[in-house]
């Protein structure tokens, strides 16, 4: 017969056992709840049913209610008592207040970017340029749109700065609505093209300090862009 020693030992294996699979669980739905909400399958402002989105997850409740949880420290979600939750909405003033902070970092990992990036990364990137002028000219919104993003994208990668690109990453959602609807206003498309190409000059020539001045510029643009939207509305005015 085992002794009261020996079971208590042989439990705690299986209990790490279930405890890692539960973060396992937790991480796994965490990760594509994320990329839902930031993909825009969930609309801000949409309810987050327990029940039926723990079953298209395929979790308990308790494990999604764990997810809910992150997500709320996350600024993605806002938690409601007994009901789940649902996306959070962003406010025009809300995203000009993250343009400032956003501002800053992008300034720093393109200055860093110019400072780090492997040749292949400059190429890259290069190629990125080169087919979002492409896309402008089809006039192909969602390739526009798309590159757009991997150009930012690719900076940060290139910057090496984990701290940074985690910060930036948290920065990206309240702020994709405002910039889908700031490429609709006239000549902006353009503009940002002509702005990403001058980071990238900058960045190939190894310019830390141009780098960072250029890619603030952008941010700034993109904030401008904003005055020309109504304040509840968030669509341009004219």
């Amino acid at each position: 017969m085992p002794s009261p020693v020996s079971s208590a030992q042989d439990a705690e294996p299986t209990a790490e056992r279930s405890r890692s699979r539960d973060t396992a669980k937790i991480e796994t739905a965490y990760r594509q709840l994320k990329h839902d909400i930031t993909s825009g399958v969930y609309s801000p402002n949409e309810r987050l049913v327990e029940a039926p989105l723990a079953q298209t997850l395929g979790i308990s409740r308790n494990t999604l209610r764990a997810v809910l949880a992150r997500l709320e420290s996350d600024g993605l979600v806002v938690l409601e008592p007994n009901r789940g939750g649902r996306v959070r909405a962003f406010s025009l003033e809300d995203a000009r207040d993250i343009l400032q902070v956003r501002e800053v970092l992008e300034g720093l990992v393109a200055g860093l970017a110019a400072e780090r990036a492997t040749p292949e990364q400059r190429t890259r990137l290069r190629e990125v340029v080169e087919a979002t002028e492409q896309a402008l000219k089809e006039d192909d919104l969602m390739r526009y749109t798309s590159l757009n993003r991997e150009f930012h994208s690719l900076v940060i990668e290139a910057a090496d700065s984990p701290r940074a690109a985690t910060m930036l990453d948290s920065l990206l959602f309240p702020l994709v609505k405002f910039q889908f609807q700031a490429v609709m206003v006239p000549g902006r498309k353009a503009n940002s093209l002509k702005e990403h190409r001058a980071v990238l000059l900058a960045i190939e020539a190894g310019d830390t300090a141009k780098a960072e001045r250029v890619a603030r510029a952008h941010i700034k643009q993109v904030d401008a862009t904003l005055d020309r939207f109504g304040p509840e509305t968030g669509k341009p005015t004219d």
